[in-house]
């Protein structure tokens, strides 16, 4: 984990952000943020996933909610 300045991050975010590493932004010596990576397989990642194929595919977000609905009566009932 890394500590740095708002202004060195700003400067060089890219930098820290392909590092992939956690980082811990500060503001006069005071946390003021934490980024962390996104795990691979992670559900962030597979939702992206599914949103991108979805989005693809030309299903609405009407549509793709109807399926999940009917998906989840089938099995909880």
């Amino acid at each position: 984990m890394k500590f740095i300045g708002v202004r060195e991050f700003k400067q060089n975010a890219v930098k820290y952000v392909n590092e992939g590493s956690e980082i811990v932004i500060m503001k006069r010596k005071k946390p003021i943020a934490r980024l962390i990576p996104v795990k691979k397989n992670s559900p962030e990642i597979i939702l992206l996933e599914i949103g991108r194929v979805l989005s693809e595919s030309g299903v609405s977000k009407k549509e793709a909610l109807k399926a999940l609905e009917r998906a989840r009566q089938r099995i909880y009932g």
